[in-house]
């Protein structure tokens, strides 16, 4: 049997708090979990990630109370558990975390599925990082060096994205070079220093991202994932893939909500009548992150040796009515795209990706 020690858990959120305040709890935490507690560090539910995606999804306004997206339901254990039991429950009811409880059910720990077992299970499934862009948009410090080798805090970018993905377990890394590719290929090589296996994508010629995609398609007989060589995440890769399977589709996207604020009055109107006025309107949109999940299906929509965009592939899937999904980030996520972007991915790097948010 095991007896269990109460201790300081940072994914404790108080009843009362709003679903921003649960976000930046999980998000700091990293455990993707958030455990509901009462005054008196009761349990009333749990928040996980999945649920505040769902909730966005939705249009709830991550403004309201957390508790409207609790469940309150969650499977939890009592101290003095035995591991066969626990076992048997992260299996059967494929759930990732179980919290840990006295006699007054109180929480004393949390159980979480990877640290459980030990160590994260090695995937299969490829991940394909498109890194051949000449980041035009970013010189001159792209002059010299391409724009996923760029440093941002002690490391390349891609290097970063990689280490994301091999710590959830996903090993097999894909690159697609072009723009000084030996730079890449010197630094990582094969790929074993970093504790992954790499393989590199050349194109013949201009391709476009699911162009490159197609040159590879003997590797990729199981959902795999497309990322963008210069976005800087702390998006869960193993939830986002458990998401994409759940709800059958050909694409997820994963997607990143969006204000933007209009500095008008911005007129309804109907013919030469004003029926209302709206004055600096904020539009909110999701917009791609960069970052995709795909079935090996939709491979077979790619014409051979074309150019042929990712934006072209997800129209040529929706026409043909596949499912195409939406997964929102509600990690860390920056596309490094311009300069201003570029110092402040260097501002937060270290907080970040080294201070366990």
């Amino acid at each position: 049997m095991n007896k269990r020690e109460s201790k300081s858990i940072n994914c404790i959120v108080y009843e009362g708090q709003s679903i921003r305040k649960v976000m930046e709890a999980i998000d700091a935490s990293t455990k993707g979990i958030a455990i509901v507690v009462d005054g008196e560090n009761r349990l009333l539910g749990t928040i996980t990630d999945g649920d505040i995606r769902r909730a966005i999804i939705k249009g709830i306004s991550i403004e309201e109370n957390a508790i409207k997206i609790m469940n309150r339901d969650c499977v939890f254990v009592h101290e003095g558990y035995s591991n066969v039991f626990v076992d048997n429950i992260f299996k059967v009811k494929k759930i990732m975390q179980i919290p840990v409880l006295d006699e007054n059910m109180k929480v004393l720990d949390v159980l979480f599925f990877n640290e459980f077992y030990s160590e994260t299970e090695e995937k299969s499934n490829y991940a394909i990082i498109m890194a051949g862009g000449l980041g035009t948009r970013l010189k001159p410090l792209t002059e010299e060096i391409p724009k996923p080798m760029l440093k941002v805090g002690d490391r390349p970018i891609l290097e970063t994205i990689i280490t994301q993905l091999r710590d959830f377990g996903y090993k097999n890394i894909l690159i697609s070079v072009n723009y000084k590719s030996h730079m890449i290929e010197n630094y990582f090589q094969d790929g074993k220093n970093f504790g992954v296996d790499i393989e590199y994508i050349y194109e013949p010629k201009k391709l476009g991202t699911a162009g490159a995609i197609k040159l590879v398609q003997k590797y990729l007989d199981k959902d795999f994932f497309v990322v963008n060589g210069d976005i800087l995440t702390k998006l869960n890769f193993e939830h986002f893939i458990k998401y994409h399977a759940e709800n059958k589709n050909h694409i997820t996207i994963a997607s990143r909500k969006y204000d933007m604020q209009i500095p008008y009055g911005v007129l309804n109107v109907n013919g030469d009548r004003v029926e209302s006025l709206v004055e600096k309107p904020k539009i909110e949109k999701f917009v791609s992150g960069g970052i995709y999940c795909l079935s090996p299906k939709v491979i077979d929509y790619i014409p051979e040796d074309e150019y042929y965009d990712i934006t072209t592939l997800i129209e040529k899937v929706i026409d043909k009515a596949e499912n195409v999904g939406s997964f929102p980030i509600t990690e860390y996520w920056m596309d490094i795209g311009y300069i201003e972007d570029y110092n402040k991915a260097n501002k937060d790097y270290f907080e970040i990706f080294r201070g366990g948010k």
